[in-house]
C-alpha cells in the first residue's frame, strides 16, 4: 500500500510499527494519480514489529545497528534515496540508497 501527502514530520515511524505496519520504501517516480512533490511511502505490513527495522538494516549492512533513533536514522536514508534519485533522474533501490548512505555518514 502507498501513503501519499505525508511530509517526514507527519509519518510516526514507531505508531505506525504499534499498528502493524513499517514504511518499506520511498517512491522517486511521479505517479500520474498522485499530486506533484508529494511523498510516495510504501507501508506494508509487518510481524516482527519490535525488530523490525533493526532487522532489516541489519540485512542491508550485515552488522547489528545500535542506533538509539533508529525511526531518525531510516528517516534520513529514505531522503537520501530521494536525493541520490534526483541526481540519477531515476527511481533508486532503497539497498543501494542505504549502502550509498552507510559508506558517506557511516552509522
Amino acid at each position: 500500500m502507498e501513503k501519499n501527502d505525508l511530509s517526514n514530520d507527519q509519518l510516526n515511524f514507531e505508531n505506525l510499527l504499534k499498528q502493524g505496519f513499517a514504511v518499506i520504501d520511498r517512491r522517486f517516480i511521479e505517479y500520474d494519480i498522485c499530486p506533484k512533490n508529494t511523498s510516495k511511502y510504501v507501508i506494508v505490513k509487518v510481524v516482527n514489529r519490535d525488530t523490525f527495522y533493526q532487522d532489516m538494516l541489519k540485512h542491508y549492512f550485515g552488522i547489528e545497528i545500535k542506533e538509539k533513533d533508529i525511526y531518525s536514522l531510516w528517516n534520513n536514508i529514505l531522503d537520501h534515496k530521494i536525493s541520490m534519485s534526483k541526481v540519477l533522474g531515476r527511481d533508486v533501490s532503497i539497498k543501494v540508497a542505504a549502502l550509498d548512505y552507510y559508506n558517506i555518514f557511516g552509522i
